[in-house]
């Protein structure tokens, strides 16, 4: 049996109660029984973690083509035709990297959009800035360091997969125009513009990619890259080589802050990585949406200590905590989710890059241009702790407006290509969704309005979204009626599930743009508090409550207790409205509102 296999049935063995010490004090009381030579077999012999086989996909092109770019790759989701120049493709222009740093809006997202860039597609972790380094202040830094020239017309590298890239880029004589990518060390193995025009491509150390050209202009570009497949989804190894591509280290106040959160994570920088990786991966996938409790006055501690936030405050965390530990890592972001990349240990020992979702904490991700692309599918699975709060969270997936019809997870963000496929693996995704299911039709909030479509009454909701507009219905009959008490139960006569009652305080008033403190409590009629559940905020125009604002999401903690912060729009017209917090129910648990405060 190897050691990490042993050390995996220690472990089995030891979360039974069988033992509490090492092989070595076992084999101390087998002695004292007098039968040393013959040991019970406790487990089990477990094999090796097997690496899964690294795929390599291969072009196809047209007979005796010698020029332009294949016609095709082979990939797992099968043949992958080239994209066709046009359409609608997001343009790149040269622009510097955003400022990501601490922030105090830990509360829940409500709606990401997010475009497809690749074919077959990585929703949604498509590369798009990537940082490396972290500053005293805790914001992120792109060092930029190791720049080098990319160059295409090359042959698919053994043990890699291939992505077509479709982007229109505006260049500039003299500027850098950022471009997505897939992995930290993908090459753009072809490409080709329209109109042609003299492109070169670049990637520093971090795997940031950007192009520049010696004219100014505009082009459409498709471009092949590749990337390990060993990047998506690897299992963990113990490190015996001291191959780091870089050595992270923090500003000495930076790092003595970070340090103090180690007695809370479980770590320190003896221990081994592989091990040090699995418990930060739990930590920062433990977070949900909410306001980090007893606040220290240090944001980053109470950041990390108060697992509070979505998926930038994970990202961010994660990366502060392995940096101080040794560990290279790096944050990256796009238009809709931030996740990270750590340098872990591989079973031979050797490091290598790996993707690490930490979860986000979104109402729901609608994806763009999603028409004809195929959906990629890692060779192994995800070899990280699945805490509660990670596995529990879900949301909702939008194709191109279409609703898919599986729910989305890990903690609120896409989790592969198992999210969006059915049964029968991967397949295209077309504007009628997801291996030709249907796509119910969408009525949308991330404007600010909910759409008024239509529910019949014998018919019970059967989406959140469909229950959303049922309640709004109901509200706004209930305004044209007598007022009934703030958090009055509202349960259909025949509803068998057990009533709950939801309570909330706030500030008596805010003002279009301020920031709203609320906070509340959700039990049973019995009193029994309600835990791990979504509680809505919502802002609401009592003269017509269909036109209404989901401010924010909740969870409710282990005593029932939720508390947010959201911000009052500042294009809220200048009126009084209703604020209101909204539980949705359960299979077991009815529904429940707070009226109004």
């Amino acid at each position: 049996m190897s050691e990490r296999a042993t050390s995996f049935a220690m472990a089995t063995l030891a979360a039974c109660g069988l033992f509490t010490s090492p092989v070595s004090g076992l084999g101390a009381v087998a002695r004292a029984q007098g039968w040393a030579a013959v040991r019970p077999v406790l487990h089990e012999p477990l094999p090796p973690p097997r690496t899964p086989r690294a795929r390599t996909d291969r072009v196809v092109r047209e007979p005796a083509a010698t020029a332009g770019l294949p016609r095709a790759i082979q990939t797992a989701a099968g043949e992958v035709p080239r994209p066709a120049p046009g359409g609608d493709v997001p343009t790149y222009a040269p622009r510097e990297p955003p400022r990501v740093g601490v922030d105090k809006r830990t509360g829940a997202d409500l709606n990401l959009h997010y475009q497809m860039v690749f074919d077959p597609s990585i929703a949604p972790f498509k590369r798009e800035a990537v940082f490396d380094a972290i500053g005293p202040d805790a914001v992120l830094r792109q060092t930029g360091a190791g720049r080098e020239p990319l160059s295409g017309r090359q042959a698919p590298r053994p043990g890699h997969e291939l992505f077509w890239g479709h982007v229109r880029v505006t260049v500039q004589p003299g500027e850098s125009t950022p471009l997505p990518s897939v992995a930290p060390t993908s090459q753009i193995l072809e490409w080709q513009a329209t109109p042609p025009v003299a492109l070169a491509f670049w990637r520093d150390r971090a795997g940031n990619v950007s192009v520049t050209a010696e004219v100014a202009g505009a082009t459409d570009l498709r471009f092949l890259m590749d990337a390990p497949s060993d990047y998506f989804a690897a299992p963990i190894g113990v490190r015996s080589k001291n191959d780091d591509p870089v050595l992270p280290a923090l500003d000495p106040t930076l790092q003595a802050r970070v340090a103090r959160t180690w007695p809370f994570l479980g770590v320190d920088p003896k221990m081994e990585r592989g091990e040090v990786v699995m418990r930060l991966v739990d930590w920062f996938r433990a977070f949900a949406p909410g306001v980090p409790e007893a606040p220290t006055g240090d944001d980053l501690i109470d950041l990390v200590r108060g697992q509070k936030g979505v998926c930038r405050h994970r990202a961010l965390g994660f990366l502060a905590v392995a940096h101080s530990l040794g560990i290279p890592a790096q944050y990256v972001m796009n238009d809709a989710h931030a996740f990270v990349e750590a340098f872990v240990p591989r079973p031979s020992g050797a490091g290598g890059w790996q993707r690490i979702d930490l979860g986000g904490g979104a109402d729901s991700l609608e994806l763009h241009g999603g028409g004809g692309r195929h959906f990629h599918q890692p060779t192994g699975r995800d070899p990280f702790p699945r805490p509660r709060a990670y596995a529990e969270a879900v949301g909702e997936v939008l194709l191109d407006g279409a609703r898919v019809p599986q729910a989305w997870g890990g903690a609120r963000t896409v989790g592969g290509a198992a999210a969006f496929v059915g049964a029968g693996g991967p397949g295209s995704a077309g504007a009628s969704g997801v291996n030709g299911s249907p796509a119910a039709p969408l009525g949308t909030h991330a404007a600010g309005g909910v759409g008024p479509a239509p529910l019949p009454t014998s018919e019970a909701p059967r989406t959140a979204e469909q229950a959303r507009q049922g309640w709004l219905r109901q509200r706004a009959m209930e305004l044209a009626a007598p007022l009934q008490p703030p958090g009055a139960q509202r349960p259909a006569p025949t509803d068998a599930r057990a009533p709950t009652q939801l309570t909330a305080a706030a500030a008596p008033q805010a003002w279009a743009g301020e920031t709203l403190r609320a906070s509340g409590r959700l039990v049973t009629a019995a009193g029994a508090p309600v835990t791990r559940q979504p509680v809505e905020v919502w802002l609401i125009d009592p003269r017509r409550p269909l036109v209404a604002r989901m401010l924010g999401v909740a969870v409710t903690a282990s005593d029932g207790q939720w508390t947010t912060e959201v911000a009052i729009p500042v294009d809220a017209a200048l009126q009084v409205w209703d604020v209101v917090a909204r539980f949705g129910g359960t299979s077991r648990l009815r529904p429940s509102d707070t009226g109004q405060w």
